[in-house]
């Protein structure tokens, strides 16, 4: 009952997009697991279990160095979570083109969401890093130079080159999105409606010949059934010294990065190098 009363006093549109967040968004990454047994990582009792230590010891890891350096880490999930945001949002460009449109999308994500709502969203970085933002203020500032660079290689490739207007629509469309709702609402519509549907779909079709339906389903609701449970146990401990809207930020945000390192590192950093549709934009021309 303390919970549900804390939780209460939390703005409604915040708790929808955090709860959309965690239980929409958040099971995508569940999928891991299929595709460590797509590449062998997980063929028998051993290699599953090696699997999981290493993978557990890997947001372990994240969530210990957050602790010792909140700074440094936020601004460096900031960036990873733009890579790999935008790796996944790649349509038309292929090698230092591909990179472009990358930073771009996951730019407008990232940096855009936080420069169109610098109050709100520096009230969130605040509770990420228990107290001054100002260095991830001048860390995002350089970030975003290199990301309005990005967006307008985009628009002129978009205004000359029809196979790029697709993406540049979704820029457009994302952009006023992200500029007319609050930051987390805006974030909870692009990581729910257009990252994960996106991340699933190209997963799936990878991996679908190899592993069956019924292994990925049971394994994924093992995995996200975890990250609930832990996520969870996170929350009901951190209550008793944060306020609840604290404990949510913090549960949620930097649990989504101590998720985001071992997940890029299995999908961006090995499952691509052998999946050639999944690198191909990446590939030199």
């Amino acid at each position: 009952m303390d919970i549900i009363s804390a939780l209460a006093g939390i703005p409604l549109p915040t708790l929808v997009a955090l709860a959309a967040v965690v239980i929409i968004g958040l099971p995508h990454g569940a999928l891991d697991g299929a595709i460590a047994i797509h590449l062998g990582m997980s063929r028998n009792l051993l290699s599953l279990t090696r699997f999981l230590v290493l993978y557990i010891a890997a947001a372990a890891a994240v969530v210990g160095a957050w602790m010792m350096a909140p700074v440094a880490c936020l601004l460096v999930f900031l960036v990873i979570s733009m890579l790999h945001f935008g790796m996944g949002d790649v349509r038309a460009g292929n090698g230092w083109q591909g990179m472009l449109e990358a930073l771009a999308h996951g730019g407008l994500v990232v940096a855009g969401i936080s420069q169109m709502h610098r109050d709100e969203v520096d009230v969130i970085f605040g509770y990420l890093v228990d107290g001054n933002t100002l260095l991830v203020w001048q860390g995002l500032e350089i970030i975003s130079i290199f990301v309005a660079v990005a967006l307008l290689f985009c628009v002129v490739q978009g205004a000359i080159n029809r196979r790029w207007r697709g993406g540049l629509a979704e820029l457009v469309i994302m952009g006023a999105i992200f500029a007319f709702t609050p930051p987390l609402v805006g974030f909870a519509i692009y990581f729910c409606l257009v990252h994960t549907p996106r991340h699933v779909r190209s997963i799936l079709s990878s991996v679908s010949s190899g592993v069956s339906r019924r292994l990925m389903a049971s394994q994924a609701v093992l995995f996200t059934v975890a990250s609930w449970v832990a996520a969870g146990l996170a929350f009901w401990l951190l209550l008793g010294a944060e306020t609840a809207e604290t404990a949510l930020m913090r549960v949620v945000f930097i649990g989504l990065a101590a998720l985001t390192v071992p997940h890029m590192i299995l999908v961006d950093g090995l499952f691509r190098r052998v999946q050639p549709s999944l690198r191909r934009q990446f590939m030199s021309q």
